[in-house]
């Protein structure tokens, strides 16, 4: 037996699995409408870039910078003004207006990324062929395969280090053998801690080539909303120049756990990550924060 053949056949398999799982992943099955996405709002791109939650963050810090909701120091929310009947962007209006004296800033979070509003974006998002669920349709079978290859690895350098007639193989062969096995296991274990197949938004391959072209271009970031609305949609909450809007909200990330029913984009801890949002300082905050 040629103890080269086992490595050969394996990482052969590997960058099969490894092709056919990122083209599904990132094709997500339907073809994309360009023309969307060139008129999306910085909500829609946060979540593109960072799920539920980051778009929930966007929604809620930019009734903050606009003065509509009140934010103290202790993390407490409470709305400044009746939501409107039709504005997308006052889900978290509409979820205070139904709390007398507001809610916990981490408890709002959660609610907002889970509601209706929220939820739509996903699955105008998800129609249009912008983003993907990676637990969906084809992506479940190159996903198994992934974990397949995990196990096939050892199995390899079993078999080529021992040769047919059960006499060991030479030195040489055996490195080449570990180097290609232990190559071929980082990159699907690299691929799955990475998340791309787990329960999260996975943009699209048309939707990344937008995103890394869009956070190259200063001019449009900032287009996407003042007073870094923009590059925390893109980025995340670390972007925010706000450093005591983003302690607010780092010490009221929302807790992970499950997902409601009638949340279809809240996977995993999708909706309660602490990434995501802005503010115009604090907003027009009550109780002294910022001070």
């Amino acid at each position: 037996m040629n103890p080269w053949l086992p490595p050969l056949a394996y990482s052969a398999w590997t960058a099969l699995v490894l092709g056919v799982a990122i083209g599904s992943a990132r094709r997500g099955g339907r073809r994309a409408d360009r023309a969307r996405l060139a008129e999306l709002d910085a909500a829609e791109y946060a979540f593109v870039g960072g799920g539920a939650a980051r778009a929930a963050d966007v929604s809620i810090l930019a009734l903050l910078g606009a003065g509509a909701l009140h934010l103290n120091r202790d993390g407490q929310v409470v709305a400044a003004r009746a939501p409107a009947a039709d504005a997308a962007g006052d889900a978290p209006l509409r979820i205070l207006d139904r709390e007398y004296g507001g809610l916990p800033l981490r408890d709002l979070r959660t609610r907002v990324a889970a509601a209706p509003e929220i939820q739509g974006i996903g699955a105008d998002l998800f129609a249009a062929g912008l983003i993907a669920r990676p637990d969906a349709g084809p992506r479940r079978l190159p996903r198994w395969a992934l974990f397949a290859t995990l196990p096939l690895g050892p199995a390899t350098a079993i078999a080529g280090f021992v040769r047919a007639d059960d006499a060991t193989s030479g030195a040489l062969p055996w490195v080449g053998l570990l180097l290609a096995v232990i190559g071929s296991q980082a990159c699907v274990a690299g691929l799955l801690l990475l998340g791309v197949f787990g329960e999260r938004v996975v943009p699209t391959a048309p939707t990344m080539r937008r995103l890394i072209r869009l956070r190259r271009d200063e001019t449009a970031v900032a287009a996407l909303g003042a007073d870094g609305l923009g590059t925390v949609a893109l980025w995340g909450l670390d972007r925010f120049p706000d450093p005591v809007v983003k302690e607010i909200f780092r010490r009221n990330a929302p807790t992970p756990a499950g997902r409601p029913p009638q949340s279809a984009w809240c996977g995993g801890a999708s909706c309660a990550s602490p990434q995501g949002a802005r503010a115009g300082s604090c907003g027009g905050t009550a109780d002294g924060c910022g001070t």
